[in-house]
């Protein structure tokens, strides 16, 4: 079994303006990407409580990440 990172996925509202509406966090880097294929299991989560943005994001634990040619994320 390959060894699996976590990779953090919101919304960016300054992306969303150009096309990119998500960020996914992955093994340190940011990318920023017009959609997500997520083919994990995934927990959605909100910190009402966090004094700055994001407050909602969702996290998985995925074995594989690539971005395609139409900027999409794909988390296997």
């Amino acid at each position: 079994m390959s060894k699996k990172y976590k990779a953090v996925m919101h919304f960016n509202k300054p992306g969303s303006k150009s096309g990119n509406p998500w960020t996914v966090h992955y093994r340190g880097v940011c990318h920023i990407v017009s959609a997500i294929e997520c083919h994990a299991p995934m927990i959605s989560e909100f910190k009402p409580e966090k004094k700055s943005n994001p407050k909602a994001f969702f996290t998985s634990y995925v074995s594989s990440f690539e971005v395609n040619e139409n900027n999409v994320a794909i988390l296997r």
